[in-house]
């Protein structure tokens, strides 16, 4: 069952930030998610202030995102891995890992995900392991598809902050857009739950839906299915495509990736690692997020100058929200 302990504790603040800056109130999870303490928003307000100020130079990386794979099982019609995605399918070394957690001792949070199923990697619960036994926190977002009875107890005992299952819609529009039963994808959630609870264990079980126009009309539906089994469900609307105008904040944020390949991409939606600003075993991130490429990369979006792949993309434009979920 759902349990309050569990869910994001957001504060005056970050509702605040949520509603009148960022004009999209249910952010205000992400943020204690991804901020929960003082000194992690203190550095996040402290990137900020350096993308306000203009600076080609941010203030530290202190969260990232590493694609442990960019295999996966299933065929999502909308997600480039197994459809049109060029770069070679591969696991990330685990030597690079490892020498991430170990060059980066400000981290502290990695997002282990991106373009593929984690799960899928064997040395996915040795990363978990290595990075909480050094205090970084680690969550990760799943298609829920491998979560058989013994995965489920792994998962449990990983130490993994809160893993984060994907759906597409009711049980017709999930199966067809990502091949994979509803009614399993249920059952699969109800065990993760029902051992998690069994042993006592604090880890976040979320949901999320990305609103789009194959399953819009779906979005309450959704959300009445899963409500009372997991602790949060997040509907995330889909972003207008529009051009972009202003320089992206989160160059000076940090929502770098780093690719299963080991290169370093500047953000999330660089599947193909075209706009690489570095690579992860030959130096550390915190010097590629202040390195020669960033910071040209941030001066282009200053000078507006915006890349092919920035200035199609309207993800973190918040301005750019359609309407319908503002």
């Amino acid at each position: 069952m759902p349990n309050d302990l569990r869910r994001p504790k957001g504060g005056l603040l970050t509702r605040i930030i949520a509603r009148h800056y960022l004009r999209k109130p249910e952010l205000a999870d992400f943020l204690a998610i991804k901020f929960p303490t003082l000194q992690s928003r203190w550095h996040a307000a402290r990137n900020e202030l350096a993308f306000r100020r203009g600076s080609v130079r941010s203030h530290r990386l202190t969260a990232v995102n590493i694609e442990l794979t960019n295999r996966c099982n299933l065929a999502c019609v909308m997600c480039p891995v197994n459809t049109d995605m060029e770069r070679a399918k591969r696991d990330l070394e685990l030597e690079t890992f490892r020498r991430i957690v170990d060059e980066n001792p400000e981290l502290e949070l990695i997002l282990m995900f991106q373009w593929g199923e984690s799960l899928l990697v064997p040395g996915f619960f040795e990363c978990v392991g290595y990075a909480t036994q050094r205090g970084i926190r680690v969550m990760i977002t799943s298609n829920g598809t491998k979560f058989d009875e013994a995965t489920c107890h792994r998962i449990v005992d990983s130490g993994l902050e809160r893993i984060t299952i994907s759906v597409d819609g009711g049980a017709e529009t999930h199966e067809r857009i990502r091949g994979f039963p509803l009614a399993k994808l249920r059952e699969n959630v109800e065990r993760l739950v029902r051992i998690r609870d069994e042993r006592g264990s604090e880890l976040g079980i979320d949901l999320n839906m990305t609103i789009w126009e194959a399953n819009e009309s779906e979005a309450a539906g959704v959300r009445r299915y899963w409500e009372g089994l997991v602790d949060r469900v997040q509907l995330i609307p889909r972003f207008v495509d529009a051009p972009r105008s202003t320089p992206c904040r989160e160059l000076w944020r940090g929502a770098m990736i780093v690719l299963s390949d080991g290169r370093v991409a500047p953000c999330c939606r660089d599947s193909e690692g075209e706009l690489a600003v570095g690579h992860a075993s030959e130096a550390s991130l915190g010097a590629i997020f202040n390195g020669a490429e960033m910071r040209a990369l941030r001066q282009r979006h200053q000078d507006g100058d915006f890349p092919p792949l920035c200035a199609r993309c309207g993800e973190y434009d918040t301005d750019q929200v359609s309407p319908r979920f503002s």
